[in-house]
């Protein structure tokens, strides 16, 4: 055995390398290496919800991004049934390796959709301003990171509009 492959296996974390391995299927961190990811799993929270748990209703101040490890959630949006009154439609649902709340890392307004729990979940946590602190000491990993968050905004944005063109 190489002795690089001898070393790698007595001294990493198998929870670490399982912590890498997570992150790099996030569209977020496409492109970045190892290490970089290494150096981003400080700023994670990992949390762990229960079934039908409300994870944020709508119109909290948003303040974190949430990746999914393990579990599902659905996102349910308000809809005015008629004057006073409003049923939760469903309008998402995601596993392990999904994501929501992406627009906290830009800006803290209220969240737009409540999310909740239909499982048991373990998801991570990016909070903005540990987001923000981290892209100023590392400013090339943020770069790739912010594009990526344009990307994956773009895109919902694309899937929105042509969504509502199918409807008309």
């Amino acid at each position: 055995m190489p002795f690089r492959s001898l070393v790698h296996r007595v001294f990493m974390d198998p929870a670490f390398e399982k912590n890498l391995d997570f992150m790099s299927r996030i569209p977020f961190f496409e492109g970045l290496h190892k290490h970089d990811l290494g150096k981003l799993l400080g700023i994670l929270y990992a949390k762990t919800y229960q079934a039908d748990e409300v994870v944020f209703p709508e119109g909290e101040t948003g303040r974190a991004l949430y990746l999914i490890e393990s579990g599902e959630v659905v996102i349910m949006k308000s809809a005015p049934t008629s004057p006073g009154h409003a049923e939760e439609k469903m309008i998402a649902r995601l596993g392990p390796g999904g994501f929501f709340g992406e627009m906290a890392l830009l800006e803290e307004l209220p969240r737009s959709a409540t999310v909740k729990t239909t499982k048991g979940s373990v998801l991570h946590l990016v909070y903005k301003v540990k987001l923000d602190s981290f892209v100023e000491k590392h400013p090339r990993i943020g770069v790739k990171i912010l594009r990526n968050l344009a990307k994956v905004l773009s895109s919902r944005l694309r899937e929105t509009s042509d969504s509502y063109v199918r409807h008309l």
